[in-house]
């Protein structure tokens, strides 16, 4: 299935309005990251997260990422946005932390007079989530800028009509976190997140891509109504002979899906249905945001965003 088609499935459907000081703390505008003040800038990126409630979590992967971009981009104000209602809810409540969402993060800009927005998703796919609280709420903001651009998700392109390869590109950086695993009986299996309501075929493509590139892994996603789901996990390492697992959450933040989902202790946790089925089981609780080359993806992704590629 060619990424044209997830392109046009994405098309259909700490603190409130915080700065990233270069690479410090969230903090004051007019401070740069070696402390010296400087002119408020006109240009702006928002790095758009999903959110979680996890503290070590959010600054290891969520804020490495933001920083990373502050670095890269020292000319930009650098702002942080979540999607989840739910996660914004609890922090606020729990830690008296607030985040606010894009909508809110994209009419403040607008009324700081910022004339350039560049708004990067740190989404792995262009699921129902980018498709819903990202390019549907900067739809609203079209006019409101002298230039407004989005930067993709982890996985869109396949490289085809002289596009980069994102699958490819995305493997290349995993392999940073892959174990030499010398024996045949021995693998990693990702667990991503899927899509509850329709088909996300990035993760087959990008099991494609590991298979090319002579990995010993295997994509799943935690959604029971998408594909491939546990049971066709099960059904790939039985083909392939396997008897001891890695497991390894293919998302940005380690939260809740791979402490409880992934690694948890309840009898339905991959990690136990794999021991109930007398698999040899390990697990990695690190999100990909701690991955420095997947960071220097979303940075890529920027970068691109700006230059005008879509």
């Amino acid at each position: 299935m060619k990424m044209n088609f997830l392109y046009k499935v994405a098309m259909s459907f700490a603190l409130s309005v915080s700065l990233l000081v270069g690479v410090t703390i969230f903090g004051s505008s007019n401070v740069n990251a070696q402390g010296i003040a400087k002119e408020k800038s006109q240009k702006a990126i928002v790095v758009v997260s999903f959110g979680t409630t996890f503290a070590q979590t959010r600054q290891s992967c969520i804020e490495s990422v933001e920083n990373r971009i502050a670095q890269a981009f020292p000319e930009y104000d650098v702002y942080r946005a979540f999607t989840s209602k739910i996660v914004m809810k609890r922090l606020a409540e729990n830690d008296n932390i607030h985040v606010n969402d894009l909508e809110t993060v994209l009419a403040k800009l607008k009324k700081d007079g910022y004339k350039e927005v560049i708004i990067q998703t740190t989404h792995l796919t262009p699921g129902e989530e980018y498709s819903k609280k990202v390019l549907s709420v900067v739809d609203k903001y079209n006019t409101s800028f002298d230039k407004l651009s989005v930067g993709r998700p982890v996985l869109f392109f396949d490289g085809e009509n002289g596009t980069p390869n994102d699958f490819a590109i995305a493997v290349n950086a995993l392999k940073e976190q892959l174990p030499v695993l010398q024996m045949k009986d021995k693998t990693v299996v990702f667990m991503g997140h899927g899509s509850p309501h329709q088909h996300n075929p990035a993760y087959q493509m990008l099991q494609e891509q590991f298979d090319a590139a002579g990995l010993h892994v295997i994509v799943g996603v935690v959604e029971e109504s998408d594909h491939p789901n546990l049971q066709d996990v099960e059904r790939l390492l039985k083909e392939r002979n396997i008897k001891r697992i890695i497991l390894m959450p293919l998302m940005l933040v380690a939260g809740d899906h791979a402490h409880n989902d992934m690694a948890g202790e309840e009898k339905d946790s991959w990690k136990n249905t794999f021991l109930a089925d007398g698999y040899q089981v390990e697990t990695y609780i690190h999100g990909l945001g701690e991955n420095t080359g997947i960071q220097n993806i979303y940075v890529q992704h920027v970068r691109d965003a700006i230059n005008g590629l879509k």
